[in-house]
């Protein structure tokens, strides 16, 4: 019943960052057009790679850590704060390293934008790290309200910033400032909420960096899946067509809501409960049914994708349309392994997650290479569904492993799941109906 109460929370909270990030995406698109996204989206996926690389793995370790020995929160806190000035000064080189030899994958990014996206790293890690302290305390409410207010606060920023001057630059500001300002809230709510204070303990730091350090690898690795397509989009084509093809991306990847959410709930689970029978078939329902949403949605998103794009974000970005359907196959079956993955690490099993990386990033990039020259942001979106397949394959063949469990248990719907969700959904409407009186 907790869970079920959790994961709703989480649901209801990513539905409303969806319909938030949705509208930031708009305004974006709408104010910028193709080229100025374009630079916007190139910015943002170096930061998603440079927070995963430097820093330090403490996003996942925190909620480990914090899920499995409560009373070190204040150690972990202080311990965060830490850790943030080392991220800071390695930013330094990355600059200079930049300005030499201009690297082709940051074409269209400014020296000043660069250093708003260099200063955003440690902003965003510190933030995050925040946050994953609140996950691992299991308090799902108040991780989904800081969460949510962490996008109102984003779209606010925007909105507000493109107002005043509306180029690349004014966006990439707003993240920064969104990340500080959401970075000191988390701090506050964590020392109040929770009565925790800055401690340092380097026995602490040694666990945390062990644990993290091994999530660098596997989750570098796997957002090489994620987004070096758009890295190999700006280098073979025009920056119009990077932002044409972030649109793409944007709307597939909403299909994780309803799997982030219980990804989410079931990480800080997996390593407070351990290796329990009972938690490997609970995990194995939420998965199935999980798949069974997710694959339905997708195609309703596919028959609505062209007068969806249309409306929302203008003609200028209707070739986002093919690069949808071609990456919705992917993202779909990418739900078992959000959900998958999520448990194998909350179990201590990072390693088997870098494995998967490994081999989906080989298959990301030679297909990458082969594929964007010749189909454009279509050969991106086909390159990613297979890359996403793969993990997928291998994520199950090691959490079947790992949990003994079929692989028919994970993905196949059964009868009393399907009898689950009508308890849920009757609960849910007469719930609305007692409101109603």
């Amino acid at each position: 019943m907790r869970f079920i109460k959790s994961t709703a929370i989480t649901v209801i909270s990513n539905g409303l960052i969806f319909l938030i990030s949705m509208l930031s995406a708009v305004v974006l698109s709408r104010l910028l057009g193709p080229s100025g996204r374009g630079v916007v989206d190139v910015a943002n996926n170096f930061l998603s790679f440079a927070i995963l690389i430097f820093g330090w793995g403490l996003s996942l370790a925190n909620v480990y850590i914090v899920g499995r020995e409560r009373e070190k929160i204040s150690e972990v806190l202080g311990n965060n704060l830490l850790l943030t000035i080392p991220t800071l000064l390695l930013m330094i080189p990355f600059y200079f390293l930049n300005e030499h030899f201009q690297f082709q994958f940051l074409r269209g990014i400014s020296s000043a934008q660069f250093i708003l996206v260099l200063l955003s790293i440690p902003a965003m890690n510190f933030k995050q790290g925040m946050l994953n302290i609140v996950l691992g305390l299991q308090d799902m409410a108040e991780y989904n309200r800081i969460n949510v207010l962490d996008r109102l606060t984003g779209l606010f920023l925007l909105a507000f910033f493109l107002w005043v001057k509306p180029n690349p630059t004014a966006a990439i500001l707003s993240t920064l400032i969104a990340a500080l300002s959401i970075g000191f809230w988390a701090v506050y709510r964590i020392r109040s909420r929770y009565a925790a204070k800055f401690k340092v303990d380097f026995r602490v730091i040694k666990d945390l960096l062990s644990y993290g350090v091994q999530s660098i690898i596997g989750n570098t690795i796997q957002k090489l899946n994620y987004r070096l397509d758009i890295f190999i989009v700006n280098y073979y084509l025009p920056l119009t067509a990077v932002g044409v093809y972030g649109v793409a991306v944007t709307l597939a990847e909403t299909l994780w809501g309803l799997s982030g959410s219980i990804a989410t709930v079931i990480l800080p689970r997996a390593a407070a409960s351990g290796e329990s029978r009972e938690m490997h078939e609970f995990t194995n329902r939420v998965t199935r049914i999980s798949l069974t949403i997710i694959t339905t949605i997708s195609l309703c998103l596919a028959l609505v994708s062209k007068p969806l794009i249309y409306l929302m974000f203008g003609a200028d970005f209707l070739a986002a349309v093919s690069a949808l359907l071609w990456l919705l196959p992917g993202v779909a079956i990418f739900s078992v392994s959000n959900i998958l993955a999520n448990y194998l690490a909350g179990a201590g099993q990072l390693i088997k997650n870098t494995y998967s990386a490994i081999v989906s990033s080989v298959v990301t990039i030679t297909l990458d290479l082969l594929l964007i020259p010749m189909l454009g942001i279509n050969g991106a979106s086909i390159a990613t569904s297979i890359s996403y397949t793969c993990f997928t394959l291998m994520t199950l063949f090691f959490y079947t492993r790992f949990t003994q469990s079929r692989w028919q248990d994970v993905l196949l719907l059964k009868k009393g799941d399907i009898e689950l969700i009508r308890g849920v959904i009757g609960k849910g409407l007469q719930g609305l109906n007692n409101k109603r009186r």
